[in-house]
């Protein structure tokens, strides 16, 4: 079983019929039924903490994945000026060496 699934339900707990003596109800039987619904809202406890560290860690998840996005994004753009730049910087090169070897057309 699951160690996160909850053994009683809400109308199992209200609707519990306890076995009656002459003084009442047998305190082994009362007290076995709390032990497990005790159990089952610890269990509950701890599925609501997991819940929200892993709420916590989507969250921060999502954040890395957009910084990450950003990053890819403006690397792209960086990359691509780079190029540019190399681009127009070899070309001008070649031109000064068409000048060179060609000479002026001018």
């Amino acid at each position: 079983m699951n160690e996160f699934s909850l053994n009683l339900s809400a109308k199992d707990i209200f609707e519990k019929d306890f076995e009656k003596t002459l003084r009442g109800y047998r305190p082994i039987e009362v007290d076995t039924f709390l032990d497990d619904v005790i159990a089952d809202y610890q269990r509950m406890a701890d599925m609501n903490k997991n819940l929200r560290l892993l709420e916590e860690e989507n969250k921060k998840l999502k954040k890395e994945i957009e910084e990450l996005r950003i990053r890819v994004a403006t690397r792209g753009r960086s990359d691509v000026s780079e190029s540019q730049n190399q681009h127009i910087d070899i070309l001008k090169r070649l031109s000064n060496l068409e000048k060179k070897v060609f000479g002026n057309t001018k």
